[in-house]
């Protein structure tokens, strides 16, 4: 049932994934996108929409006056981040320096939950427990994903600062991957897809094949919002001494490689298409060196108890299940 009490901002809503948020929570919520860029026409008549530069403080104040809960979504990305350097931290850092001191001098917003990802624990030489405690370990990414994984370090830090400081709630959902209808055409999931169901090779590189990957159903990462907004809104979350009782790990518990990604790809388009599409895996050499090793995926323990605890995400749906449900629709 839809709850007309409180409306909830989605700050950078027109994205893959503050859309599928936009959709799902306005089916509780009133809801209300605010961003750059407009979002599509069948969102139009769920939610509000607001042009709004998080970079400018004036309009980001004026357009959060009426809001009872802020989730933020917004993040400048790969490439662009790379191209534009400056822009990339007027929007990622100032940006969300902005929304918090907005949603802290608003006496009716009762908080935020900040869009965090898995991507600042690092790629590369992962062992151990991985749960909220793991660490911040941006370095650790391919080269052209460094500012990404800093900017959302910075995001990080700003909002647990927040945290620790505030009695409202600056709470942060780490994601995994996200995979889902609609997810970006440059992941390489989009692209092993494409590739597959016409037929051509599905082509991991060499270099990054066997690097371990955390990925997370979009379905889950909107029921892990709508729950952990409901609790903020009630009052069920309460004001902690330190921030890290507000940080929830959203990725299903068990990694994959990107070759492996390729193989699950390929075995489903094959049984879906009964044989008639059967495209191979051809692995690419672009003379880069390995940074991973095959072995890689099975030196890390991920643990979301407390997924489970906080926001009763008991089970989570698997990388193979989401694709399957992807490519069953592309083949309608």
């Amino acid at each position: 049932m839809k709850n007309l009490k409180y409306r909830i901002a989605i700050v950078g809503g027109a994205g893959f994934i503050g859309k599928s948020l936009a959709m799902h929570l306005s089916k509780k919520f009133q809801v209300k996108i605010l961003d750059v860029q407009t979002p599509p026409e069948d969102l139009k008549h769920f939610v509000d929409y607001t042009y709004c530069d998080i970079r400018n403080y004036q309009k980001v104040s004026s357009s959060l006056t009426n809001v009872d809960l802020v989730v933020h979504t917004a993040i400048m990305q790969i490439p662009l981040i790379n191209e534009h350097k400056s822009l990339g931290y007027e929007v990622n850092v100032k940006g969300t320096q902005n929304i918090c001191e907005v949603v802290e001098d608003n006496p009716k917003i009762k908080g935020l939950i900040l869009a965090g990802t898995w991507h600042i624990i690092g790629e590369r030489d992962l062992h151990g427990i991985v749960d909220e405690e793991f660490g911040l370990r941006p370095d650790k990414v391919e080269g052209r994903a460094r500012l990404y994984a800093l900017s959302k370090m910075a995001q990080e830090s700003i909002v647990r600062y927040y945290d620790e400081m505030s009695p409202k709630i600056y709470g942060i959902i780490r994601m995994g991957t996200v995979l889902g209808e609609g997810m970006p055409s440059r992941t390489a999931a989009s692209i092993f897809i494409k590739k597959g169901l016409r037929g051509e090779p599905i082509t991991p590189y060499r270099h990054s094949m066997h690097r371990p990957m955390l990925y997370v159903d979009v379905k889950d990462i909107c029921r892990a919002y709508e729950i952990y907004a409901s609790n903020v809104l009630s009052g069920k979350i309460l004001p902690h001494q330190n921030s890290l009782a507000h940080i929830v790990n959203v990725y299903y518990p068990q990694p994959i490689t990107i070759l492996d990604l390729s193989g699950i790809i390929r075995r489903i388009i094959i049984e879906y298409t009964e044989g008639k599409v059967r495209p191979t895996v051809k692995i690419l050499d672009k003379n880069v060196p390995s940074m991973f090793k095959k072995s890689d995926k099975n030196k890390i323990t991920v643990n979301i108890e407390r997924a489970k605890l906080l926001l009763e995400l008991d089970k989570l749906r698997s990388p193979e299940e989401t694709l399957s449900e992807i490519i069953r629709k592309h083949l309608r």
